[in-house]
């Protein structure tokens, strides 16, 4: 009987350390980090978008979400592999009279066994759950490349834009003295002067604008770097975008390794997991367990002689009631049936994705070249000719401001051809699953 209840308040002792107060208050001593906060770390001053897509995939909070649920995910499939706890029982008081003595006291322990196969399935479909995280870790790094590179290229337009309108200014400032020239020679009119001022306001009025996109552009992008908004980031400067291939390699590439396919796919096996678990709840599970009576040494009977009992209990759940288990059969094929269904969605939606980025890419590329090999030089020429013609009367100045128009929004169109084409590229290798 001592033995029996000094084992039993060290199982109660047990009990009250895994009590909710007691790990409440172990959680709160847990060394959990706070949430990233904006840091204005420094960058290089040559960085590009890649050089920023790295340093945002290492610095955003999202991404820091997301490892950490795929490490949560993670955790589960030891607690479905591990057996249930055992359990322990104490009975005491008038108890029952035997042949070997009044029985004083009883302990048993139990230990519940599920049906082989269920905590193996269970834990597979855990780990598959754990995969599709990861997956999803890989996919929103393509996604926040996709998103730096957008961001960087509309501010390398914003810089361009600044740049060619400031340039286009002091080209205006410099035919101000060839018009003044003219006027004061009387060939030409005080409107041609009017005229200017008038232009000069308005190239004024697309800096402001320009500025207003600069501003935008590098909020967005300090967004994405998980920086303040006003921190100071590098001028971006041309940079060289290579052909990422042909597009059936691309699609090929898409289709069978992009992440988003991949967690689908691991969801999918998660599904398949679940189901064969669901198959085994039709059998029963088993409890083994060892029971010690203790005996008096004093009885009614003259044969008590106080021999301790100590004998193994086999038992098993009944599994009865059958719709509970159908139904989690057939949550599981509905689930196989979604994600298969998924998978078709995203194999579907990256294709659209990979042509359409492709095709603009490829466009962008060509529309490039022409107005770096033909029209941007020609229309420089033709400027060049009209302001001598201008300064010798033979052109008038409408001729002057339409040629120059032409030029400058030859040039600041090829900024933009130069920003779609870096923009649809970081889209196709998003959507093709290229780092």
């Amino acid at each position: 009987m001592h033995r029996i209840l000094i084992a039993g308040t060290c199982l109660w002792l047990a009990a009250c350390s895994n009590s909710p107060d007691a790990v409440g208050a172990k959680s709160a001593m847990l060394d959990v980090p706070p949430p990233a906060a904006a840091v204005n770390y420094g960058i290089p001053r040559s960085a590009g978008p890649d050089v920023l897509a790295a340093l945002a995939i290492q610095h955003h909070p999202s991404l820091a979400a997301a490892r950490h649920r795929a490490g949560r995910l993670a955790a589960k499939a030891p607690q479905a592999r591990s057996l249930p706890d055992p359990t322990a029982e104490i009975a005491a008081g008038s108890m029952a009279e035997t042949a070997a003595g009044r029985m004083e006291a009883m302990a048993s322990v139990k230990q519940k066994l599920p049906f082989p196969g269920k905590r193996r399935e269970a834990a597979a479909a855990a780990d598959s759950e754990a995969a599709a995280a990861r997956a999803e870790i890989e996919a929103l790094e393509l996604k926040l490349t996709e998103q730096v590179h957008a961001a960087w290229w509309d501010l390398y337009l914003a810089h361009q834009t600044i740049a060619l309108t400031q340039e286009s200014r002091s080209v205006l400032d410099a035919l101000r003295q060839a018009i003044d020239a003219r006027v004061a020679a009387d060939q030409a009119s005080q409107a041609d002067q009017l005229r200017l001022a008038n232009e000069l306001t308005m190239v004024d009025r697309d800096l402001a604008e320009a500025e207003k996109l600069r501003a935008t552009a590098a909020a967005r992008l300090n967004s994405l770097l998980n920086r303040p908004s006003g921190a100071s980031l590098p001028t971006p400067a041309n940079a060289s975008i290579p052909s990422p291939g042909s597009l059936e390699s691309l699609l090929a590439r898409a289709q069978a390794n992009h992440p988003e396919v991949a967690a689908a796919e691991q969801r999918a096996n998660a599904f398949r997991h679940q189901l064969k678990r669901a198959e085994l709840e039709k059998y029963p599970d088993f409890t083994a367990g060892i029971t010690h009576g203790s005996i008096s040494d004093s009885g009614l009977s003259r044969m008590s002689n106080g021999r301790d009992q100590l004998y193994a209990t086999l038992g098993i759940n009944i599994p009865l009631w059958q719709e509970p288990r159908r139904a989690m059969i057939r949550e599981s094929r509905e689930g196989m049936a979604e994600t298969e269904s998924m998978i078709a969605a995203k194999r579907s939606d990256l294709r659209y994705r990979v042509e359409e980025a492709w095709f603009e890419a490829k466009t962008a590329r060509e529309v490039a070249r022409l107005f770096e090999t033909r029209l941007i030089p020609d229309a420089g020429q033709a400027y060049d000719v009209t302001l001598t013609g201008y300064s010798t009367g033979k052109n008038s100045f409408n001729d002057l401001i339409e040629t120059w128009r032409q030029h400058l929004a030859y040039r600041l169109q090829l900024a933009r051809n130069r920003a779609q084409l870096g923009k649809a590229t970081a889209t196709l290798k998003a959507a093709a699953g290229i780092r």
